[in-house]
């Protein structure tokens, strides 16, 4: 399913905060990177119209830089077996972005999200809001944090997967599993029952039960039920360990606090579509945890199904 990972750079060390989690997917999956800066030369002469007659000698001299700072930061994943090349070219950052990950099948965005980037550069959590909402391709999003030292290579030990009992939310399954097999990931499946005030806009009733006769062991039942079905399709599949987990709170809130709680981990969620009548608002659930749960973020788009509602 993957064959390449794009990175996309602005040469700030905000933007930089995903390359950790780079070579260990790249190594277990086997993909090559693509390192990609996108500079827009047309936003001088916002300051200064008469630049626009220099416009292509500038646009020259920022792709020769773009292409040495790229080539610097493929020299700091020298360890990497697989290939790494490096792309400059010039437009609006997220159309470029989008159009370089659309041209190749199996492509695997992984950037950083949130915070001005830095002077002339992205604001990245706009810019990367931009291509989660237009591309098809799954991502690998990491907050950016300010301060503090970044590992070389960071490890993943699990891989969290919050489920709802939805198709559309299911849709994540075959993005993580060959991730899963390739990192050797333990696999926690979880459902969250929020509290009864918020049965109506999350909770998903099986056919033929009313609300009124749903009582509370029922309803966690019916969740553990789904996940041990879900388990054991993934252990049919191949994975050795996966583990399943019923929770009830806030769904942002609890997922995030297992997050923080589960020491190199990676949450894989779908994101973008309300799930199903009585279900979770993907988009706002899948936000909620990429901005607080302070990992990595597999976000994949939910595509309409008809089952879904």
């Amino acid at each position: 399913m993957y064959k390449r990972i794009l990175v996309p750079l602005d040469g700030s060390k905000l933007a930089e905060g995903v390359l950790p989690y780079v070579p260990a997917v790249a190594r277990a999956i086997g993909a090559g990177v693509v390192l990609l800066r996108v500079f827009n030369p047309a936003t001088l002469t916002l300051a200064d119209p008469g630049i626009g007659r220099y416009l292509d000698q500038i646009e020259a001299g920022l792709r020769e830089e773009s292409l040495d700072y790229l080539n610097s930061v493929r020299a700091s994943l020298a360890g990497l077996t697989t290939p790494v090349s490096c792309e400059a070219v010039s437009g609006h950052a997220a159309s470029r972005i989008i159009a370089a990950a659309d041209k190749t099948a199996g492509t695997l965005i992984a950037m950083s999200t949130h915070g001005r980037s830095g002077v002339g550069r992205w604001l990245l959590g706009s810019v990367t809001e931009k291509v989660l909402n237009a591309t098809a391709s799954p991502m690998l999003i990491v907050r950016s944090r300010d301060g503090g030292k970044e590992p070389a290579e960071a490890r993943l030990k699990t891989v969290i997967v919050p489920l709802d009992g939805s198709p559309l939310a299911e849709q994540v399954l075959p993005y993580l599993t060959p991730l899963a097999k390739a990192l050797e990931l333990k696999v926690v499946l979880v459902r969250v029952i929020p509290p009864e005030g918020l049965h109506y806009g999350y909770r998903d009733y099986p056919v033929g039960y009313s609300e009124d006769f749903l009582v509370e062991e029922e309803t966690e039942k019916h969740a553990a039920d789904y996940l041990h079905r879900i388990s054991s399709r993934l252990r049919e599949g191949g994975l050795t360990s996966v583990e399943e987990c019923v929770l009830r709170g806030n769904p942002a809130e609890v997922i995030v606090d297992l997050a923080k709680a589960t020491p190199d981990n990676l949450v894989a969620m779908n994101t973008h579509g309300r799930s199903g009548v009585g279900r979770w608002v993907l988009g706002s659930v899948t936000d909620r945890v990429v901005q607080h749960s302070g990992g990595p973020v597999l976000v994949v788009r939910a595509m309409a199904h008809p089952a879904a509602g």
